[in-house]
């Protein structure tokens, strides 16, 4: 992760959890080493945790590293949408590969549109369960996109790497929104 993401994670984090002496009304404190232990499934999940939120053993308010993850999705996301692009435009991809990075593309822009409208409502504490269909629909997106790739051709490419990747970090901040709001259906 470069040093200006990193900054730029660290500080939505600090100016969300900073928004107001009380923070969020309800909203659960962790370290991100506990968010991490419980939002992950296996070691890779963990090591991606850790390196987008970090390892501090200080609680904070889950909607800082729900807000952190959306944001990094967001910024990869983008990588991998002009990744799709280039594939789709390339006169030397196969038709079918390039069929299908232009629907990448467009399924990067679902995902987009889903996480964005969230981002711009955690600083506000407007929370509800929403947000753990709404990133689910996200990750759903990413994954769709990931097996059209392996479906035509492109499990051997860089953008299919990208892709899992992303859908990884899909499912991270989908698991995470289930810390956040645990009992809202």
């Amino acid at each position: 992760m470069s040093v200006a993401l990193t900054l730029s994670l660290l500080l939505t984090a600090a100016s969300l959890l900073a928004g107001g002496a009380d923070g969020c009304d309800g909203v659960p404190r962790m370290s991100a080493v506990d968010a991490c232990k419980q939002a992950s499934t296996a070691g890779v999940m963990w090591q991606l945790c850790v390196r987008e939120l970090g390892a501090s053993p200080e609680p904070e308010e889950v909607t800082g590293f729900v807000a952190a993850a959306m944001r990094a999705n967001r910024e990869a996301y983008g990588v991998s949408y002009d990744a799709a692009e280039k594939v789709r435009v390339d006169p030397t991809s196969p038709a079918g590969l390039a069929t299908v990075s232009g629907y990448c593309e467009g399924k990067y822009d679902t995902a987009q549109e889903l996480m964005t409208g969230w981002i711009d409502r955690l600083p506000g504490c407007d929370i509800t369960a929403d947000i753990r269909v709404d990133l689910a629909s996200a990750a759903a997106a990413v994954d769709e996109c990931a097996t059209l790739l392996l479906q035509n051709g492109g499990e051997h490419t860089t953008l299919y790497q990208m892709v899992l990747l992303d859908r990884d970090r899909a499912v991270l901040a989908v698991r995470l929104a289930i810390l956040l709001v645990p009992n809202k259906v």
